[in-house]
């Protein structure tokens, strides 16, 4: 098995389109961790604008309410123009 399969299978959970499958959590600055429940590799990006927290990225990390933060958006630049 190769290591993209491997990726795929694990963080992922076999997806192999998961940009497809991103959550956008707008009107709140709080995080999804412990709130949204989504699969395993999931992606989420915050949408509350004028807010630090506004474009952040997370990444579901166990399949249910467990998020991390993958970008900040405030440190790094947002995503949108």
């Amino acid at each position: 098995m190769s290591l993209r399969r491997q990726i795929i299978d694990t963080i992922f959970k076999g997806r192999e389109n998961v940009l497809k499958d991103i959550i956008t959590r707008a009107g709140t600055d709080v995080s999804p961790n412990g709130v949204v429940t989504a699969p395993l590799g999931t992606f989420l990006i915050m949408d509350y604008n004028g807010n630090a927290v506004d474009d952040d990225v997370y990444i579901n990390t166990n399949g249910t309410t467990g998020w991390s933060l993958i970008y900040d958006a405030s440190a790094l630049g947002h995503l949108y123009a």
